[in-house]
């Protein structure tokens, strides 16, 4: 066997897995949708300075975790690490800042960062992602957080905490900044390195600390809630108004904060609470009001959330959560006849066309070993062919798990098939409706439930 393998910081997904993340994105697509959030795709390789002014380069993806590609020459380009910097370039490119607000979009590609590998923490990992531009209320924020919950829930999971803070707009973090610095420079020295460097580039950062050595420390700083100003006070109380009249639970802490420098205000994330992944969160975001200035554009408020599909799917199989199964074909098409291959491929054709999956055993082996390879791939039916039996128009159709059989006519293959398994709905491209005159009716058999006032 030759000895290559991923490299470090990745890993393959195998079909069950790539299942459970299809499964996952089809539930999460579609409920962005339902909340008016489209799809927008960017590239996998961007502009350095992408990043550079959007994230902050104190930022621990722009200072050491950022992937350098080059091609002929060509430099200053990275694989993406984030999607927030990519969509807003993607939106001001297009031209979208000058469409009515605010606009949506969703977002679901793998990210890159060179970040020390360990427990779900990926080189390569796969995100979704939310993004309002355009909309100052505090409403939006309340609804980044509460698609995010009915999306956990959607999909079954519990074991999660969600988290708010508040970090203060533009205007009002020069106070925050002064009192935090004032506060940790005489105490440099009992902070670890990492926090020790953050008094002078993010001090704000230094609140968020992971190091045991920096916990101590950080419990007497001055809490942001304090410094901030009455604008601000504000917009995070009607967040929380928010939250509890949805009946959404949550928890302040006073030094969340997230480590990329463009956030403002609101700062969010969803803590998972099993012990196994103390300190990892499955989803976080937050509001962004100062990014489009960053990037040399007209300034607009912005919010937004991304979610980890690696995460969420380790998250979901560790509560015992059935993602997805490996995908296998329910059906297998075998035959006793070596020079049929034509009719095989016609019988898996018809059972196709009507939504079955289904496999062919393209060899010349017996029988019996055909059918042995049928079960050993997880089919529940087998279609057999070119038996004696099996002539004349007929096959046999093969219950693999009861271990029953029927001779059955071409014509009623697919019935009989789908007497024992159930056919797959097949997707379509978007079809305009063929009726402009069709109309829904109302309640209780009234008339069009929204039809023009003047019909």
């Amino acid at each position: 066997m030759a000895g290559y393998q991923p490299p470090r910081g990745t890993r393959d997904l195998l079909p069950e897995e790539a299942a459970g993340f299809d499964g996952l994105l089809a539930v999460v697509e579609a409920r962005a949708l339902r909340y008016g959030y489209p799809r927008i795709v960017t590239p996998v390789i961007e502009d350095r300075s992408v990043f550079i002014k959007t994230t902050g380069e104190s930022s621990d993806i722009v200072g050491k975790e950022m992937f350098d590609v080059s091609l002929g020459g060509e430099g200053d380009l990275v694989l993406r690490p984030e999607a927030t910097p990519a969509v807003a370039r993607a939106f001001l490119d297009a031209g979208l800042h000058k469409t009515p607000r605010p606009q949506r979009f969703f977002a679901y590609e793998p990210m890159f960062r060179g970040q020390r590998p360990q427990k779900l923490r990926f080189r390569q990992f796969w995100q979704w992602d939310l993004e309002c531009f355009g909309a100052e209320e505090a409403a939006v924020d309340v609804e980044i957080v509460e698609f995010t919950h009915g999306f956990l829930t959607e999909v079954g999971l519990t074991g999660y905490e969600i988290r708010i803070n508040t970090i203060g707009d533009a205007k009002c973090r020069a106070k925050v900044r002064e009192s935090l610095t004032a506060y940790f420079t005489p105490l440099r020295e009992r902070l670890s390195p990492a926090s020790q460097r953050r008094v002078d580039t993010n001090v704000l950062r230094v609140l968020d600390s992971k190091e045991a050595q920096d916990r101590a420390v950080v419990e007497g700083a001055p809490k942001i809630l304090d410094l901030l100003c009455d604008e601000d006070r504000a917009h995070f109380s009607a967040l929380q108004d928010g939250l509890t009249t949805l009946g959404i639970p949550f928890r302040v802490v006073p030094t969340l904060v997230r480590g990329l420098d463009y956030y403002t205000r609101t700062v969010v994330e969803f803590h998972l609470t099993d012990p196994e992944f103390e300190g990892i969160a499955v989803a976080g975001g937050g509001r962004y009001d100062g990014l489009f200035a960053t990037m040399g554009a007209e300034d607009m408020p912005g919010t937004g959330i991304a979610g980890g599909m690696d995460v969420l799917y380790y998250a979901l199989r560790k509560e015992n959560v059935k993602v997805a199964e490996e995908p296998k074909p329910d059906v297998y098409i075998v035959s006793a006849q070596a020079d049929d291959v034509v009719n095989r491929m016609q019988l898996a054709a018809g059972l196709r066309a009507k939504g079955f999956t289904v496999a062919i055993d393209y060899s010349t082996r017996a029988l019996d070993k055909q059918l042995e390879t049928a079960v050993k791939h997880g089919a529940k039916v087998a279609v057999i062919a070119g038996t004696p039996e099996a002539r004349g128009g007929y096959v046999i159709v093969r219950d693999l798990q009861k271990k029953e059989q029927r001779k059955t006519r071409l014509a009623a293959v697919v019935v009989e098939v789908g007497r024992h398994v159930t056919p797959k709905a097949i997707p379509t491209l978007w079809q305009p409706p063929t009726d402009p005159d069709d109309k829904e009716p109302g309640a209780a058999g009234e008339g069009p439930y929204l039809g023009d006032p003047r019909d």
